[in-house]
């Protein structure tokens, strides 16, 4: 017979129960949280205390109490001002977790808030995003309390999750997803905030932000952010891929030094060059200074940096002041730099195939800009650019050869043409020596007044053309100098890469050749008309006659085809010019007899004298040609 089972004793009974009792009651506690009389008070207090900083607000249907204290509300949609807009932001989930000694002691504090799924739409120029601060920073009602963290307690954590960023410009552009953990941290009673951000494809930043008496005093590091997402956010004219950036700002009170690095970027547009440009490197760093309270800032220094091993460099200073209509005024020097140098900086897709690196001598420059920020017609712009000339003693550069006479095969859209001798072994060679005297100016006061004194950049004529357009329409000149190199050594493709290998070729040819040479070279090898290339071939062609022997009106008419030679030849096949050509051919004579490169008489005289066209009237070429040019 079993012994007798001992009954429980009340101590294991409560043991028992009491876990039972807790559940119990935590979930009837739970319930009872999440019940329509907790939810509408919790409602009642967060609608105003959101809406009394960001004006009117959406606040979905969504409450729940987790196990931990935690309570999830959302989504919170904060309106635009166009009412057929997107939000400015939706935040789908809203967290907010206590602090738990507070809460056992008897006071509600915030220890954390956690806004999940986040987008911001920052608008067309982030108009919608500056709206939304400006709210943020207009004064609160006096019958709305302000939003505080609790009774007295420490501001909460507030942590981001998943946020987007949209911008409006010339389309629009997502950027995301962003993690970010923001607190606020006092040292030594002094208030400071700190805060730490994931980037979209890797890279982090940190913030750390401290209030003094000279202001606000902080640090902002970047570190290993892709570079092509994130500059790609300005909307480039170009994509932008690869690279990796890295940045750092200090701002103790009133100044502010800054710096950043990209290495390992490309560029790709089919308007910037045919295959990617890249990889690209540079960097920059500076220092500033402002007097707000005198509406005044100054770049005391800016030092601008390209290629790999920081081989060009550019040092750039400036002020601004708003007192009135904003103003600025900035200069940038180029420091003195050799040829090898220029083009070790740039990716091999925008160094030109000539072998400018073993040029001797170097070049370097200055540009002063100035005016009101919203004039650009008002800006004055004040450049100068030294190229150091070649000496006799020299060794012979990659570009000696252009000296002497040479063979020359000019492009043409189907490749090389036929080759051209270029030197007295040509019948229809013309030495600069025997060039008509008003031809020569006509060309010039046509295509490049500064010739004579210009170091292949005529920085005046290209900043009216740039800020003050007849039309309103931006476009650029290019120098005797800069067509010469793209003459001889250029493609047709329009792109900027080709831009950028004109620039560097008409600085070598600056460098290598006297004017009186490049002068020379140019009249004899430049297209005046299908198939037509130098002076002599021009001068039989249209006139039957020697270049040496062209008239005044002859000499200003070929001036005005050169910009499109192919496209004007009409005039010659046809064997008059249209009444809108002989205006731009009396304009440029009035030109020269402003200048004073011809008599009144001699102007008078050219008016009224006639085209002799000898180059035939075919009446189908003629209204092929003719409807060319409409």
């Amino acid at each position: 017979m079993p012994p007798p089972r001992r009954p429980l004793s009340k101590r294991l009974l409560v043991a028992c129960l009491l876990p039972v009792l807790l559940a119990g009651g935590a979930v009837a506690g739970k319930a009872w949280l999440e019940g329509d009389e907790v939810r509408a008070r919790v409602m009642a207090r967060a609608r105003p205390a959101l809406e009394s900083r960001l004006g009117p607000v959406r606040l979905g249907e969504e409450f729940h109490v987790g196990w931990t204290g935690t309570v999830t509300l959302g989504p919170l949609e904060v309106p635009g001002t166009r009412p057929e807009g997107p939000p400015v932001v939706r935040i789908e989930h809203i967290t907010v977790r206590p602090r738990w000694r507070a809460l056992l002691a008897g006071r509600i504090e915030v220890g954390r808030v956690v806004l999940s799924e986040v987008m911001i739409e920052a608008g067309p120029s982030g108009r919608e995003l500056r709206a939304l601060v400006q709210r943020m920073r207009a004064p609160r009602p006096a019958s709305v309390p302000a939003a505080s963290s609790g009774s007295g307690g420490a501001w909460p954590e507030v942590v981001v999750e998943d946020l987007h960023l949209a911008f409006e410009r010339r389309g629009r552009v997502e950027w995301g997803p962003l993690s970010a953990r923001v607190r606020r941290e006092d040292v030594d009673g002094i208030p400071g905030l700190e805060a730490k951000a994931g980037l979209p494809g890797g890279g982090h930043a940190e913030l750390s932000l401290r209030k003094a008496e000279s202001g606000i005093t902080g640090t902002l590091q970047v570190r290993e952010v892709p570079a092509g997402s994130v500059l790609s956010l300005a909307e480039p004219p170009w994509t932008m891929e690869g690279g990796i950036l890295e940045a750092e700002a200090r701002v103790d009170g009133r100044e502010a030094t800054f710096s950043l690095a990209v290495k390992g970027l490309a560029l790709r547009d089919a308007r910037l060059a045919p295959e990617p440009v890249g990889p690209l490197a540079f960097s920059a760093e500076g220092r500033a200074r402002w007097e707000l309270e005198r509406r005044h800032a100054k770049l005391e220094s800016l030092r601008v940096a390209v290629g790999e091993r920081r081989e060009a460099g550019v040092e750039v200073t400036g002020e601004a002041d708003w007192k009135q209509a904003p103003r600025f005024s900035l200069r940038a020097e180029l420091r003195p730099l050799t040829f090898e140098q220029a083009l070790a900086a740039l990716p091999p897709s925008l160094v030109p195939d000539q072998e400018l690196a073993k040029l001797e001598g170097h070049f370097q420059g200055t540009l002063t800009v100035a005016g009101p920020v919203a004039r650009r017609e008002e800006w004055e712009v004040k450049a100068k650019l030294d190229v150091s000339k070649r000496k006799a003693s020299d060794p012979p550069g990659p570009l000696a050869w252009l000296r002497a006479p040479f063979d020359y095969r000019p492009l043409t859209a189907e490749g090389r043409g036929r080759e051209l001798h270029i030197g007295p072994g040509n019948p229809r060679y013309v030495p600069s020596a025997e060039l008509p005297r008003v031809l020569v100016r006509a060309v010039l006061r046509s295509e490049d007044a500064a010739f004579w004194v210009h170091r292949g950049f005529d920085f005046d004529s290209l900043s009216t053309l740039l800020l003050k357009p007849p039309d309103d329409k931006v476009r650029g000149g290019s120098t005797l100098t800069q067509q010469l190199a793209k003459n001889l050594f250029l493609s047709r493709e329009k792109t900027y890469a080709r831009k950028v290998k004109e620039a560097y070729l008409t600085l070598g040819l600056e460098s290598s050749l006297s004017k009186e040479r490049m002068l020379e070279v140019y009249f004899n090898i430049i297209e005046w008309g299908p198939g037509i290339y130098g002076i002599g071939e021009a001068a039989r062609h249209y006139f039957g006659k020697d270049a040496r022997e062209l008239s005044i009106r002859e000499s200003a008419f070929l001036a005005t085809i050169i910009p499109n030679p192919v496209r004007y030849h009409v005039y010659c096949t046809r064997g008059e010019l249209s009444e809108v050509w002989k205006k731009n051919v009396d304009r440029l004579l009035g030109v020269l007899h402003e200048g004073g490169d011809i008599t009144f008489t001699e102007y008078q005289e050219a008016l009224d004298a006639p085209l002799p066209f000898a180059c035939g009237d075919s009446e189908a070429q003629a209204t092929e040609e003719q409807t060319s040019v409409e």
